[in-house]
């Protein structure tokens, strides 16, 4: 399941970017840096159901102008150790930020679903997420209304390997590939890939730090612009398991 899942994405992706490619060689680049503070909850309530929960505090350059605030409920429920299912709600405010900013600030609500699976290999401890949502945004005008909404779909397929480094620590690489799905305008094609490194140090048996560096890439379509955000990422992370 898990390699049928990955090479589907993959050749959606492989697909999607090589379209880019052709269409986009004129397109302008930005780069520049942001700082995103994280929080995530992962809290039994029983042997089989969780709370989750994220949160984030997204700033650009190093804590400075607003980038995005973003919070994210929901349940988990496992069926196996090693194969989980969840969904929830989230909000999501995003401001006009860096160098090719939105017009407007843009409020979103979101539906999400999702299935987790976790392997190990050789030491290393793998874990799969694919997430589907249900997205609904609109601009903020200048009187504080919103303007109409607008419904997409998106999927994203998140991977992360990880393994000890010393006892205390734990080093760890991910990859999420966001992909735009069943839309036809060319405003709605957003794709998005966010490449990650980093270290994780506990603090208890519940509680970790995590620090890291965020490669994130956007592809902007109204603004024929390529986003390139070069992303320190400090994560408190709380995982409760009965």
């Amino acid at each position: 399941m898990t390699r049928t899942i990955s090479r589907t994405i993959a050749a959606l992706a492989f697909a999607a970017c090589a379209e880019a490619a052709d269409a986009q060689a004129d397109w302008q680049t930005v780069q520049q840096p942001a700082t995103w503070l994280n929080a995530f909850v992962d809290h039994a309530i029983t042997t089989r159901t969780a709370l989750w929960f994220d949160g984030h505090w997204r700033r650009m350059d190093f804590g400075l102008p607003p980038q995005q605030l973003l919070l994210r409920p929901g349940l988990q429920l496992t069926l196996t150790p090693a194969l989980r299912v969840g969904g929830g709600y989230a909000y999501i405010a995003t401001a006009p930020y860096g160098e090719s900013p939105n017009p407007r600030p843009v409020r979103e609500h979101r539906a999400w679903q999702q299935v987790t699976l976790g392997h190990s290999l050789s030491g290393v401890t793998v874990s799969h997420r694919l997430r589907s949502e249900q997205r609904w945004s609109a601009p903020l005008g200048t009187d504080d209304e919103l303007g109409p909404l607008r419904y997409q779909q998106r999927l994203r397929y998140f991977v992360r390997a990880q393994r000890s480094l010393t006892p205390r620590t734990i080093g760890f690489v991910a990859n999420e590939f966001f992909l735009p799905v069943g839309h036809s305008e060319g405003a709605q094609r957003r794709l998005q890939n966010r490449a990650q490194l980093g270290v994780g140090i506990p603090i208890d048996e519940r509680q970790r730090i995590e620090v890291g560096y965020l490669h994130q890439w956007n592809r902007i379509t109204p603004r024929e612009t390529h986003e390139i955000n070069h992303t320190v990422v400090i994560s408190w992370v709380w995982t409760a398991r009965r």
